[in-house]
């Protein structure tokens, strides 16, 4: 089954809602200008307070139970990429 995706916006105007949602185990990817960018995902419930991984540990543990994210991180590496080969735009 594929995450539903909402745009960074509206994720951020719908934020208590959409921690409710993930509370009831549903898994959500955020985009922004289209692109994935990040991944709303539970926690597991088996972590105790003193166990549960913080930062990088907490994004890497989500990313890892999340399946649809490694594809959507492979597409925004390649659109980084794919960024650096052009020339910044000229700004006056």
């Amino acid at each position: 089954m594929d995450a539903p995706t909402i745009g960074l916006t509206e994720a951020r105007d719908r934020l208590t809602e959409l921690l409710e949602r993930v509370l009831e185990g549903e898994r959500m990817i955020v985009t922004r200008y289209g692109s994935p960018v990040a991944a709303i995902v539970p926690v597991p419930a088996d972590l105790d307070d003193h166990d549960r991984p913080l930062g990088l540990a907490a994004f890497a543990g989500a990313a890892a139970s999340c399946r649809e994210l490694y594809g959507a991180v492979a597409t925004v590496v390649g659109m980084r990429a794919i960024s650096r080969d052009r020339e910044p735009p000229d700004i006056d």
